[in-house]
């Protein structure tokens, strides 16, 4: 076989994978956008779609880690064939700096990534639930 050949079956054999573990689209039943009915006191649903942002020291170059955890309060959202968080989207000032697609019982909800912090006021993060819909929190820094 041929190196081209052999270079292109692995690309195809990978492309198949990827496609064969993807989930299925219509598992996705709830795409609203939903909030938390009192933010003195979210109920543990609440609690546990919310995102968690935490931001590490800024680097020499205005860099800092940032990580997002679905859930807050020790309430961690599950990872299952037919309930997952399927995307995470972080924001900086309202303008979409990361995301990650997440696969079910494969992945959990989380989300790292270094963000020039040095001229930012705010963070959010989105997190989105299959069956439960879209969950923001956002940090002032």
């Amino acid at each position: 076989m041929k190196r081209r050949d052999a270079i292109k079956l692995a690309a195809l054999a990978a492309l198949a994978t990827t496609y064969a573990s993807a989930y299925d689209a219509k598992l996705i039943v709830n795409k609203n956008m939903m909030t938390v009915k009192d933010p003195a006191n979210p109920t543990e649903l609440e609690l546990k779609h919310s995102p968690e942002i935490k931001v590490g020291a800024m680097d020499a170059k205005g860099y800092s880690l940032v990580e997002v955890n679905i859930g807050q309060k020790g309430i961690i959202h599950p990872s299952e064939d037919k309930h997952w968080i399927y995307e995470i989207e972080l924001l900086a000032d309202g303008k979409k700096v990361a995301s990650v697609s997440l696969e079910p019982t494969t992945s959990r909800g989380y989300l790292a990534a270094r963000v020039n912090t040095k001229a930012v006021k705010t963070l959010s993060a989105i997190s989105k639930c299959n069956i439960h819909g879209e969950y923001t929190a956002s940090i002032t820094l």
